[in-house]
């Protein structure tokens, strides 16, 4: 099928119409933005930035691919092949997927679905950082019959966004071969809202997708509590728990760019929050849902009104607790971040649904305290939050007291040990760079592929054995360094991908991979007639000639050209050529030279000189001339980095960059997803 794709203020079969703005606003509330001038700004950006003016261009948040290219961010093109023209990605940048796979295929969905719908009011990010990352970490795949995974590219983030999955899955149906093949296994979603796959999921037919959540709520507390979003969301058999995305700017605001877990910590850092002086048990934010003070009386209940927020554990474990000796159980703190690194134990609470202290206390290196009954935390079954937290049922809350007491220093200090591995699984380190002095190897969006990977090894396992049965995943999620090597006797790569695939005959891969592709089953933009007329709209869109960025929002795209590695990182071409110095009097320049930041230029080859190699930052070199190899962890934007060029420090903090570029900070030194550095492959 032939599709053709226009701008979200245009319309006809070669998107030749303008709408009137009547038109434009009721298309607007049908995506779910009332304000037209924000759903058609060019504030809106652009997947991947569109891969770079060569191959299309940002039209206030759709991708105007130029011809030859296509797809939601123009990465995809045609490449003739042994069996005929096939799609590729990122063709004419040697873009290759990583050996180690897992190889997900993402769903070209018409951009009523995905790309018309605004951002600027998007306050969860984690769904674009993913699908960007897919590309940049190499797990991308142009052709759904050699994919392990399919990602299905919808964002959902409230109970409104329901239908737009319904009509994605309706619409793979009738226009690729692979959703109804496999059922809707091996698909999946992310939903980033507060009640998960409850919220997201309308009728039978994602009965069998993959749903990545933040919340794991597999048993029901809405009879107890008389409110019908606390029914059991979370499916143990198929769903994943993800750790929630903090932002750069918030875990500055917290204090976690200071975390614990640093191994300068003791060293470097401030005398006030060195040692463990803080409370012994630590919870600051709201109790009651309306946000009134609860009672402080002794009587039950402390809080007006209805009950239900957090499944009443915030509200008892102030009842029972709030003037406890040690214990500092309110809804604010001065202090806050200074109490996130100096407590002992740290309450990650439930809210409306999932919560994220929990988070925050495990990378600042503060011991987590969960506390609900039927609710798997991040990672679960694949982590075991005993080991560096402390799970309590509910009806123990009266004596959670007691149930601390009871760690001595030994099993503590274990617990203190076993965070620092479980809090690089929380971090979104590759896009919001290094704070615990980690590599990024391990963060969530890399522990994501990881049980991706071991879930397509082993489809047949539940999660709760698959760690028993796959030793990869299992050094993985020790941060072992058996999680660089084959986890199978004999195995290679992640056994169905890499070479290990083309044996893979009789698994599902397999079987995918003999599908006959739908002829021209690749969006159009409706021939040279469309072409003209978007190129006009566009050119009418862009900013006046000669500035560096035409697209105005990609100030927040390439933001972060600060945070660039002092030894390997200068700015993308985006901010001027590799190898030109920056104006010394910028903030940014004043900072590189304080932490000793050295310039980096593009090595001049000849026409003769070989390509760098896919993935590799092959062909950069120092001030002084000398090759860089390829850094093997993620530039650091903790303050006890700066005067580490080892630890590729971030060159600064400059307040209000907080934007990761497309990718994330791994490809900060490039400007090119399809060159991003694969320290894992």
């Amino acid at each position: 099928m032939c599709r053709c794709d226009c701008p979200r203020n245009r319309t006809g079969p070669a998107c030749q119409q303008l709408l009137s703005r009547q038109a434009l606003a009721e298309r607007c509330v049908q995506l779910g933005t009332a304000n037209v001038d924000k759903c058609d700004s060019e504030a809106n950006t652009c997947v991947n930035n569109c891969n770079g003016h060569s191959r299309g261009a940002c039209v206030a948040g759709f991708c105007h691919c130029k011809p030859g290219f296509f797809g939601n961010d123009c990465a995809l093109s045609m490449r003739d092949g042994p069996g005929g023209a096939a799609p590729a990605v990122l063709s004419d940048r040697g873009y290759a997927p990583r050996a180690a796979g897992p190889r997900v295929y993402i769903y070209d969905l018409p951009p009523e679905l995905t790309t018309w719908r605004s951002d600027i009011n998007l306050d969860r990010w984690t769904i674009r950082h993913f699908l960007e990352m897919l590309t940049a970490s190499g797990a991308r795949v142009a052709d759904g019959g050699t994919a392990d995974w399919f990602f299905i590219p919808v964002r959902l983030r409230s109970s409104s966004d329901a239908y737009v999955l319904q009509r994605a899955i309706h619409y793979l149906r009738q226009a690729h071969p692979w959703f109804n093949a496999t059922g809707g296994k091996r698909h999946f979603v992310m939903a980033v809202g507060d009640m998960g796959r409850l919220e997201s999921e309308r009728g039978p037919l994602s009965a069998n997708v993959t749903f990545v959540t933040h919340w794991g709520l597999s048993a029901s507390k809405a009879e107890r509590l008389g409110s019908s979003p606390w029914r059991a969301s979370h499916r143990n058999a198929t769903d994943i728990v993800l750790p929630v995305y903090i932002s750069l700017r918030k875990l500055e605001k917290y204090g976690i760019t200071r975390s614990r877990h640093h191994p300068k910590f003791a060293e470097m850092a401030p005398p006030d929050i060195r040692e463990r002086n803080g409370p012994l048990f630590w919870f600051a934010g709201r109790i009651c849902q309306d946000k009134s003070k609860p009672r402080t009386d002794g009587v039950w209940p402390n809080c007006p009104g209805g009950m239900g927020y957090s499944a009443m554990t915030r509200q008892a474990v102030h009842f029972h607790h709030w003037d406890r000796p040690g214990y500092m159980v309110a809804p604010g703190d001065r202090n806050y971040s200074r109490h996130l690194l100096t407590s002992k134990f740290c309450f990650g609470a439930m809210g409306g649904g999932h919560g994220q202290r929990q988070f925050q206390a495990a990378l600042a290196g503060c011991v987590p305290v969960v506390i609900g009954d039927g609710v798997l935390e991040a990672w679960e079954p694949y982590l075991d939050w005993n080991q560096f937290g402390v799970r309590v049922a509910e009806a123990d809350i009266p004596r959670l007291h007691e149930i601390l007491a009871a760690i001595g220093p030994e099993e503590y200090a274990r617990k203190v040990r076993s965070l620092r591995c479980a809090a690089q699984h929380m971090a979104f380190s590759g896009v919001t760079g290094a704070y615990m002095g980690e590599s990024g190897r391990f963060d969530a969006f890399e522990t994501l592929l990881a049980v991706l990977a071991a879930r397509a090894r082993h489809p047949d396992t539940p999660p709760e054995r698959l760690r028993q049965v796959d030793r990869q995943l299992d050094a993985f999620m020790d941060c072992r360094s058996g999680a660089e090597e084959g986890g199978e006797e004999g195995g290679n790569g992640i056994g169905i991908g890499a070479a290990g695939r083309e044996g893979a005959r009789g698994t599902a891969a397999g079987r995918w991979r003999e599908m006959k592709r739908p002829a021209g089953a690749r969006p159009a933009t409706g021939g040279e007639q469309a072409r003209a007329s978007l190129q006009q709209a566009v050119q009418q869109r862009r900013a006046p000639a000669g500035t560096s960025n035409p697209d105005p929002a990609a100030t927040r795209r390439s933001s972060h050209r600060a945070l660039l590695g002092a030894a390997t990182r200068e700015a993308s071409s985006e901010h001027g050529p590799l190898g030109q110095a920056r104006h010394t009097s910028s903030p940014q320049g004043k900072r590189a030279r304080q932490h000793g930041g050295k310039l980096v230029k593009h090595h001049q080859r000849s026409p003769r000189a070989a390509a760098p190699e896919v993935g590799s930052i092959a062909g950069l070199q120092n001030a002084s001339g000398v090759a860089l190899r390829p850094p093997g962890r993620v530039c650091s934007v903790s303050s006890f980095d700066v005067d580490d060029p080892a630890a590729f420090p971030c060159c600064s903090l400059i307040k209000g960059i907080y934007s990761p570029p497309p990718g994330g900070l791994i490809c900060a030194a490039v400007g090119d997803v399809s060159s991003c550095p694969r320290s894992w492959p």
